[in-house]
């Protein structure tokens, strides 16, 4: 790995299965290689990033750091004691990293979620790239839906708001959207696929500005990376836009018919290199 400021951090603390009592992360993508270890090897091996810590909770986390440590023994581990959202798992990350490498100096983080290990190593480095010529605090992949042809997981993502200018000034969960916040999403419409650049001081100063979520399921209220973009345009922090040209590598593996399609969709792109 490179020492070059740029760290890199996995979301793997969820707690969604697909075979009963197994992570559906430990879910096998091709000849035997898991989702988790798919997306390890990704940062690990393919992104040019210094360090890389994965979060995982205490149901599942011995499973995947067991098989993640056979092949990626440098990687960190946050542990995510309880599902307080991906804000948190984002804020223990750094902690991890920065506790681990206490010499080291980390300007960037780029985040993914554990479940979402179809990126292509050229499009993080665009996304990498845009965020440090542009100076960007916050920096993401948007997909316009609708150039799609519908049913596609894009249409499930986060909706990018906007102003009368164009300029974002927010995203929310399609189940947050208000009657004002459709009409705002309507102008241009386009989702966030659930990957980040982020500059890592600002991210630790101010996440613990983001009002948590009570989503009534039994469990604590959370953070989420999201609500991030509204308050860093309320700061006049410069947030970069790339639009993701090939939406299928934002595919997030849920279920099982997800599953199916990310082995196919694997084994194609990895045949396409």
């Amino acid at each position: 790995m490179a020492r070059n400021g740029l760290c890199g951090a996995i979301l793997a603390a969820g707690h969604g299965t697909i075979t009963p009592g197994k992570s559906k992360l430990l879910e096998p993508l091709n000849n035997g290689c898991t989702i988790i270890e798919a997306i390890v090897h990704l940062l690990d091996q393919r992104i040019d990033i210094s360090r890389l810590a994965v979060v995982i909770n205490h149901v599942y986390g011995d499973s995947l750091q067991g098989i993640i440590d056979k092949s990626f023994p440098s990687v960190t581990y946050a542990h995510q004691p309880e599902r307080r959202g991906t804000a948190d798992a984002a804020r223990l990350s750094v902690e991890a990293l920065r506790q681990e490498y206490a010499n080291e100096q980390f300007n960037t983080i780029l985040i993914l979620y554990g479940d979402m290990p179809l990126w292509r190593p050229e499009s993080l480095a665009l996304l990498i790239d845009g965020h440090r010529r542009h100076g960007a605090t916050i920096s993401m992949f948007s997909i316009n839906i609708s150039n799609l042809n519908g049913g596609e997981t894009a249409s499930k993502f986060g909706r990018i708001l906007r102003d009368a200018k164009g300029q974002i000034i927010g995203v929310k969960e399609p189940q947050q959207m208000t009657p004002e916040d459709v009409q705002l999403w309507s102008r241009c419409r386009r989702t966030n696929p659930s990957a980040w650049v982020l500059d890592i001081n600002w991210l630790m100063q101010n996440v613990i500005f983001l009002e948590p979520h009570d989503k009534k399921d039994g469990f604590p209220s959370e953070i989420w990376l999201p609500d991030l973009v509204k308050i860093a345009v309320s700061k006049n922090r410069y947030i970069w836009e790339l639009e993701l040209a090939d939406p299928r590598e934002a595919l997030g593996v849920n279920t099982e018919y997800d599953l199916l399609i990310a082995q196919a969709l694997f084994q194609k792109m990895h045949c396409q290199r």
